[in-house]
Order: structure tokens, then C-alpha cells, then sequence
């Protein structure tokens, strides 16, 4: 649960990404491994605070790393429209994406402010800055409810998962802005663990998309993240990481359905 405003840390003015990585690859698994390889390389071998955005272009379904399969996926749906399964390393629930949802991944220091060693302060200040500039360039009331959903008029068109390293902290968000809704219930059962504001709300009263296209939506997200006063430099990740992490984890089957 994320603790009211007046326990949470003071949130620094402005930490931004310097770096965006342009990696974004056909299949759902490769571009889950190359989040996780960025995180890691930044880890081990340092690196600056990183941005990414990627959108699939084929429909899957996505478990948090601890999600259960059984319970959280309608398991023969997916079979039957052959709808593949996978799990990615970061926590959170269970999410449907494809064409219409952008996928959004910003790495941070730990140290880059004294409140990012809570978990919670961490995704909510991510959050806040998507945020904040959906709310300041397209005068959308966009706000941070629950446990890490974005919301416009009390719906979620957005949700958000965590991994932390010892140094380092990645957050995931998905955000639907031409998603086609039903497939959501289709796919996905109602979650056990629901914020107070959903109200008991099914898939489809609850999660909306937002009225924003690609190009304007992806405006935003940099505008968030990137310096506007000096040039954006080029990330990248190392191959053999992807690959390495693919064949232990994201192509296994065996992986996705461990829990």
C-alpha cells in the first residue's frame, strides 16, 4: 500500500533518464529479456538512468514474476486462440498487451534520492512524472491511485510492477491507449488483491484506454524522462545477455509456468 502524502519522502525536483534505448524486438519474450538485460547492465557495469519504450506488435499475455498461472489466466481461452503465456522478472499482476498498449521501462539509481530506497515512493514518484506531463501537455486529469495504477475518471488505463537490484531499481508500466478492452476479461480472471478505488468493478467497468495517439502519448512519456536542454544519448545492451536470458527464462515454458 502506498502511504499517504504526508508520510512519504519529499520527492526530488527532477531526476532524469540521459539515456533511450531504441531496442525494440518482434517477439514479447526478446523484448521482456532485453528490459531485464538493461537493469543488469547498468547494475554490473554502470550505466546512466535509462528510458524505454516498446510496444508489441502481437497480442500476449504477462505474468508479474510471482503471479499465479492457474489463477490469474483463463489458461484454455489462450490455448484455444493461441495466445501465448509469458512471465516477465519484474512483480505486479497479470497484464494482456499488444498492438495499442506501450510498454514503458525507466531504470534509476538507488541513490538518486534518499526516498528511493522504499519501494513504494520509488514507483509512485515514477508514476507521478507520467503523470504530470500527461496532466501539463494534454490537460488530461490524470492521477496515481491504488498501488501503482494510473487513472483517468476513476478508471485504470495503467498499471505498474518493480525490480530492485542492490543499486539499481527498474519499473514497468503498461499503458493502454487503443486497446481492445474485452480481450482483457477474455484472457484474465478478476484479481484476488484489488486497491480500494476499483470497488469490486470487473475488468470491463473498470480499465479504459487513454484518449491520447501513439505519437502524442509517446511525446509525453519523453517529455517526462528526457532532458529537454542537451542531447539524448543512445543506450544499448549487450546481445549475448538477451540471448542468455531468453534461453533461461523468457522461451522456457517451463519458466513461465513455475508458480
Amino acid at each position: 500500500m502506498i502511504p499517504p502524502a504526508d508520510d512519504r519522502p519529499a520527492a526530488p525536483r527532477r531526476v532524469e533518464t540521459t539515456h533511450l534505448l531504441n531496442d525494440v524486438r518482434p517477439e514479447i519474450a526478446a523484448n521482456l529479456a532485453v528490459d531485464e538485460a538493461l537493469l543488469d547492465e547498468i547494475e554490473h557495469q554502470g550505466g546512466p538512468p535509462t528510458l524505454r519504450i516498446w510496444e508489441p506488435t502481437t497480442l500476449g499475455v504477462v505474468l508479474g514474476a510471482s503471479s499465479r498461472l492457474q489463477q490469474e489466466v483463463h489458461v484454455a481461452a489462450c490455448q484455444g486462440d493461441d495466445v501465448p503465456i509469458y512471465r516477465r522478472a519484474s512483480g505486479g499482476g497479470t497484464v494482456v498487451i499488444g498492438p495499442g498498449a506501450l510498454n514503458l521501462t525507466v531504470v534509476l539509481p538507488m541513490s538518486a534520492a534518499p526516498g528511493f530506497g522504499a519501494v513504494d515512493f520509488a514507483q509512485r514518484f515514477v508514476l507521478e512524472r507520467v503523470a504530470e506531463a500527461l496532466r501539463d501537455r494534454d490537460h488530461l486529469p490524470v492521477k496515481v491511485q491504488g498501488a501503482g495504477d494510473l487513472t483517468l475518471d476513476r478508471r485504470k488505463f495503467s498499471g505498474s510492477a518493480q525490480r530492485r537490484l542492490r543499486r539499481h531499481f527498474l519499473v514497468h508500466a503498461t499503458i493502454l491507449y487503443q486497446f481492445p478492452l474485452p480481450l482483457i476479461s477474455r484472457y484474465t480472471t478478476q484479481p484476488h488483491r484489488q486497491p480500494a478505488y476499483r470497488a469490486g468493478r470487473s475488468h470491463d467497468d473498470f480499465v479504459r484506454n487513454l484518449p491520447l495517439s501513439r505519437d502524442r502519448l509517446i511525446a509525453a512519456l519523453q517529455a517526462a524522462w528526457l532532458p529537454d536542454d542537451r542531447p539524448v544519448l543512445t543506450a544499448s545492451v549487450p546481445e549475448p545477455a538477451v540471448r542468455r536470458l531468453l534461453a533461461a527464462k523468457y522461451a522456457d515454458p517451463e519458466w513461465v509456468k513455475r508458480f
